[in-house]
């Protein structure tokens, strides 16, 4: 019986040792004939940046066996970029790499020292990679400080402007992809420039998602009669009236 189990044994360990053979051999010819070298990488996700950046960094993984190149390290790289949330990346055998991107949504311009992108949540980007016609945020502090890059900004004048452009984008598309210029006024009121460079459209201070629902309103109402282009200027600072010149 003895015999019998240490015979069990040494075939179990046989067994084993010919499978991890088998297997290192496979791996040997496998590179040998290059069947698992990466000679495909793919991006997805990209919407709003240039995938330039993204694909210049994973030039590096071309060539490289797709079980030996550590890819953690190239996905820590990604996300070092600001404009970047996340990224995933995964491989199909035998050489292809995907990787999927998740990218902040640029919303605005602001021009600090330079020229500075707004996401959705206030965070500061750079423009480099973003060629969008973005709303430009006007008559604001200008100060470096307050538009640290890769961060949130400080300005809370700045944060309730980026809430209000956000709630157009995502409710009335078509009056946010009118607007030129969002500005912060002398009288500490918010307002509105369209891209003709010529129709005003003031907002007050409060109630400004309610004041943009109006001017969604008014848009409807006017119907295939007249655009909001047409208007010198709308008021909506005073309740339930939506105030209009002609130009």
């Amino acid at each position: 019986m003895l015999n019998q189990f240490y015979n069990s044994i040494i075939g179990s360990l046989l067994f084993l040792v010919s499978v991890l053979l088998l297997f290192t051999l496979s791996l040997n010819w496998a590179n040998f004939k290059k069947i698992y070298e990466i000679d495909e990488i793919n991006i997805y996700g990209t919407a709003f940046f240039d995938q330039s950046i993204i694909k210049e960094k994973s030039s590096v993984l071309k060539s490289h066996n797709i079980f030996e190149k550590e890819l953690k390290s190239y996905k820590n790289e990604i996300l070092q970029l600001d404009h970047i949330i996340d990224c995933k990346i995964s491989r199909r055998f035998p050489s292809i790499v995907d990787i999927t991107i998740y990218e902040r949504e640029p919303v605005a311009l602001i021009n600090s020292n330079e020229l500075i992108i707004l996401d959705s949540k206030g965070i500061c980007l750079p423009v480099e990679y973003c060629d969008l016609s973005l709303p430009i945020l006007s008559n604001f502090k200008s100060n470096p400080e307050l538009y640290p890059k890769g961060s949130k900004t400080v300005s809370t004048n700045v944060l309730s402007s980026i809430s209000i452009i956000k709630y157009t984008k995502d409710n009335f598309s078509m009056i946010y992809d009118n607007i030129s210029e969002f500005v912060f006024n002398e009288e500490s009121e918010y307002e509105i420039i369209l891209k003709n460079g010529k129709t005003r459209i003031l907002l007050g201070s409060q109630k400004l998602e309610e004041k943009m629902k109006y001017l969604n309103s008014f848009q409807e109402a006017l119907k295939e009669e007249k655009i909001l282009t047409d208007f010198k200027y709308i008021d909506l600072r005073y309740n339930n009236q939506v105030i209009v010149k002609e130009t």
